[in-house]
């Protein structure tokens, strides 16, 4: 038998190496879970960024996306990302604060007075270090932030033209105890739903009304059971995309900048695409499904607002960081 020769041996094994590892390579699968319906901009967002990284890794890294709740709620799916269990999900700063409280102020209503005050924010040292915070106190790294919808209320029969018109209803609210604070603030009663189980809800009279996007109005269908939207425009939604950092550190350096940057672009396009579905869903309210807006009084909202603000950084130790969210606005 004629051996073969040490080059071409050589050559032959380096061969096979480099497959083997392009091979392990392209089996680099990430998961990442959103409570959001399919056509939510929060899930095609988390599918942008699922792109992204395939694309800036040549299709070596894949970031599967499960929508819909289908891997748990907001809380269940953070604990999933800490644990390791998932690697990314779009969560709620009010959840997130459940682990490290700062992050929460980010979630708090009228904290924003535009959309260019939460992008100075987010898109500056000051959200820049708040992520630094969070992954130093948890393991949880904050590579961007969606957002920059508006949120309003709304509600089965009851028309919201001023705070004194909240008292005594039953208004769904996430897992944080200050949102129950605000709705009790306003004279409403907080009642905890789990995303998904929000229409049941609105439709068998669980609660009266919630708040949210006008895209989760139109995409999670809210508005097929209830009529009325307050634009009290109170919130503009800051929603951080996280992920495991022991997992995204466990990555070679070229995998971790792909992920970081494809995070940051999916980022800023979610943000286009808010605002631009922010004034498609307004109509669509309108002449899908026969939705009535009001214009409720917003100062006695703003002033209640204002005292969950400061009793939350108080509470907190937070009124640095409150103050210069403040006065990012000038």
């Amino acid at each position: 038998m004629k051996l073969m020769s040490f080059t071409k041996f050589a050559l032959v094994t380096a061969s096979g190496i480099a497959l083997s590892s392009a091979a392990f390579a392209q089996e680099v699968t990430l998961k990442l879970g959103v409570v959001t319906p399919t056509d939510h901009p929060h899930s095609i967002s988390a599918r942008e960024f699922a792109r992204l990284v395939e694309e800036k890794t040549n299709g070596e890294v894949v970031v599967t996306v499960s929508d819909n709740g289908a891997l748990g709620s907001n809380p269940e799916l953070l604990d999933a990302v800490q644990t390791g269990i998932i690697d990314f999900t779009v969560s709620t700063p009010g959840v997130l604060a459940e682990y490290s409280p700062a992050m929460g102020i980010l979630e708090l209503p009228y904290v924003f007075q535009s959309i260019d005050h939460m992008m100075a924010v987010t898109r500056g040292d000051l959200g820049a270090q708040m992520g630094a915070n969070y992954q130093d106190a948890t393991g949880v790294e904050v590579l961007g932030y969606f957002g920059g919808a508006q949120r309003n209320m709304i509600t089965t029969n009851a028309t919201i033209n001023g705070v004194e018109d909240l008292d005594g209803l039953k208004m769904r609210t996430w897992e944080w105890s200050v949102m129950l604070d605000w709705w009790s603030g306003l004279g409403a009663l907080g009642s905890v739903v789990a995303f998904p189980e929000v229409y049941t809800a609105l439709q068998t009279g669980v609660v009266d009304g919630a708040e949210n996007e006008f895209t989760t109005f139109t995409t999670a269908r809210w508005a097929e059971v209830a009529k009325n939207v307050s634009l009290t425009q109170h919130s503009i939604t800051v929603r951080p995309l996280v992920g495991n950092a022991g997992k995204i550190a466990g990555l070679s350096e070229e995998y971790q900048a792909a992920i970081r940057e494809a995070a940051l672009e999916a980022a800023d396009f979610d943000v286009a695409l808010e605002g631009e579905l922010d004034i498609q869903n307004m109509e669509a309210l309108a002449a899908d499904y026969d939705v009535v807006f009001t214009e409720p009084d917003k100062g006695p909202m703003i002033e209640a607002s204002a005292a969950v603000i400061a009793g939350f950084a108080a509470d907190e130790g937070l009124e640095d960081l409150a103050a210069a969210i403040a006065a990012a606005a000038e």
